[in-house]
């Protein structure tokens, strides 16, 4: 289990000032996200876990709608998780954040959390189920999961026409057509896009359970879960 290794190249350096232009409704998704996190923690000081924490967007959001929540910042490119402690630094609340530069499966066990999010990652994992079987692992039983990934088959019509609107959100944006371009070229070599349907039956032989979407735009597609009771599969 593993994320791409094309995060630790010097392009990731770029992540924060184009990822906004790439995805539709991409600050939305995050104020949505902290939205969905604080009603199922209904404001309780909590112990939060962002799976994929590079560039910061998501512990920003956390940080700054609740005082009491601790985050643990995961993620295996040093570059990307050095954006993320620059912008926390800046908002001096970095005492409220521990960092882990390391894939999710050698973060250690001992302390469980009360939520975790993970937002435009896991698309990026090949073999997406051992992921999830680590982030329910070390979330407390009834815990929440916010996700968000790229769903769909890049091959179906109603996806091709999902991949031309996309096109063109990119276009407006201002970006070459060779961002674009890039991004259809790496689906299913470095990127792995996943149906609803699919992602559901992960969810659930990992041991999540009341699985409900929470946002779409395009192809990003959100969902919030909890961790059922029974032990966690996996190792």
């Amino acid at each position: 289990m593993s994320v791409n290794q094309h995060w630790h190249d010097p392009v990731a350096e770029s992540y924060a000032a184009t990822i906004a232009h790439k995805v539709p409704g991409y600050h939305l998704l995050h104020e949505l996200t902290v939205d969905r996190v604080e009603i199922e923690l209904m404001g309780a000081a909590s112990r939060m876990l962002t799976v994929g924490a590079g560039g910061g967007e998501e512990i920003i959001n956390m940080l700054q709608r609740n005082k009491d929540w601790h985050i643990t910042g995961v993620d295996p490119s040093p570059t990307m998780l050095d954006m993320a402690k620059r912008r926390v630094a800046q908002l001096h609340m970095q005492e409220r954040v521990t960092w882990y530069e390391m894939a999710l499966d050698k973060v250690p066990v001992e302390k469980s959390y009360d939520a975790a999010v993970s937002l435009l990652v896991i698309h990026f994992v090949k073999d997406q189920l051992p992921f999830l079987q680590e982030i329910a692992r070390r979330l407390q039983p009834g815990g929440p999961l916010v996700l968000a990934f790229i769903q769909g088959d890049p091959e179906t019509p109603a996806s091709q026409q999902e991949l031309h609107m996309l096109s063109l959100f990119m276009k407006r944006q201002g970006l070459g057509k060779e961002v674009f371009t890039s991004f259809r070229e790496r689906l299913g070599v470095t990127t792995y896009p996943v149906s609803e349907e699919k992602m559901t039956a992960q969810l659930t032989e990992a041991g999540f359970q009341d699985i409900r979407p929470y946002f779409q735009a395009g192809m990003i597609k959100g969902i919030v879960c909890k961790r059922g009771n029974r032990k966690a599969v996996g190792k």
